[in-house]
């Protein structure tokens, strides 16, 4: 605390609200599943998910990156490189765009059939992250990225609740995902789907109903 008027303020706090990769989660997330569409190799998948991923420094990234080379998948050069905040990622291969996004980010840019899509929601009820590839217009499948919980997370909140403060926890995760993670972690309520531009704005509507405190350890924080 840099000042004591900071100290007596927390003192006062109602609301806390938590990011969730990395603060209530480990932040070493795991490729768990890889489910290639139609024609498309499990081994083509993943070749081109590691040639979009290994240039981006986001946690779920690193955990494709660090599956591919366990798998020894040989390393494909992209260009034109872009972020996409809150979306995904895009780069240039052989001609096409290379895209890699959530569910509902990807649904805007090519089809997703419906069997895809209800693996998806089951696999996201699990806690996992189902992540998107496409090249052109063309759906290459999905890898599955699951963070686990930090060991003291459960008591950590609950401690909180027992001091009346209610506990929210908000996340860019969709939504089956972020609730599966809230269950297990016994948080109040769940903000999902969040935009790193709208945490500000999701603050400021909790800061309506109470003095709140917001706890991350990313930028966007």
């Amino acid at each position: 605390f840099k000042t004591a008027v900071s100290l007596e303020e927390t003192g006062k706090v109602q609301i806390v609200a938590l990011d969730k990769t990395g603060t209530i989660t480990a932040g070493t997330p795991k490729v768990t599943d890889v489910v290639a569409e139609g024609e498309v190799s499990e081994e083509n998948l993943l070749e081109l998910a590691y040639a979009l991923e290994c240039k981006s420094e986001h946690p779920l990234a690193g955990a494709i990156v660090e599956y591919a080379r366990e798998k020894g998948v040989k390393e494909t050069e992209v260009s034109d490189f872009e972020i996409l905040p809150g979306n995904g990622l895009k780069a240039k291969f052989e001609g096409d765009n290379l895209v890699g996004g959530s569910l509902k980010y990807i649904k805007g840019q090519v089809t997703v059939s419906e069997a895809m899509e209800t693996q998806a929601e089951a696999l996201a009820m699990q806690g996992k992250t189902p992540l998107f590839f496409t090249k052109g217009d063309k759906l290459l499948g999905m890898i599955t990225v699951a963070d686990v919980m930090k060991p003291d997370s459960k008591e950590a909140i609950t401690q909180l609740q027992n001091m009346g403060i209610r506990v929210v926890m908000i996340t860019g995760d969709n939504q089956q995902t972020a609730e599966a993670i809230g269950k297990q972690a016994g948080i109040d309520s769940v903000i999902a789907g969040v935009l790193p531009s709208g945490k500000e704005k999701e603050i400021r509507n909790l800061q309506k109903k109470g003095k709140v405190i917001m706890v991350g350890d990313g930028i966007n924080d």
